[in-house]
């Protein structure tokens, strides 16, 4: 039983009914803040980093091919707030909101995809506290 407790625990924090605009929360059990903070520096670190500091990492808007779900447009671009925060010693929340936007025509507009980007990114932060 102590090992089953020892052991990092990672809950997946998603309302279904909520819209992709909305955070995808995931909560750290069993890990001290710097570890939870040095894993989500280490999973954005391909992004272009605007600000970093106090709990939150922002991204700058970063390219990528538009998914299936995007077709029509040209370019699609996603932009990464992704804050930490301690509760305990050894618990820590993870709140993630990415923000797409896709070109057609020349013109910018808003995508209310970040849901899968958003999933993605806390992938990345448990892998690198593996």
């Amino acid at each position: 039983m102590r090992r089953l407790v020892s052991g990092l625990a990672l809950l997946l924090v998603a309302d279904t009914l909520a819209s992709a605009a909305d955070p995808l929360r995931m909560v750290v059990a069993d890990a001290p803040y710097a570890r939870v903070w040095a894993a989500a520096q280490e999973a954005l670190r391909d992004y272009p980093i605007e600000r970093l500091g106090d709990g939150e990492i922002v991204t700058g808007w970063r390219d990528r091919v538009a998914r299936v779900d995007e077709a029509g447009f040209r370019r699609v671009a996603e932009r990464v707030t992704l804050r930490v925060q301690a509760f305990e010693a050894r618990i820590t929340r993870l709140t993630v909101v990415v923000d797409v936007r896709g070109w057609r025509d020349g013109d910018s507009v808003p995508i209310d995809n970040g849901g899968p980007a958003a999933h993605e990114v806390l992938e990345r932060v448990r892998a690198a506290l593996r």
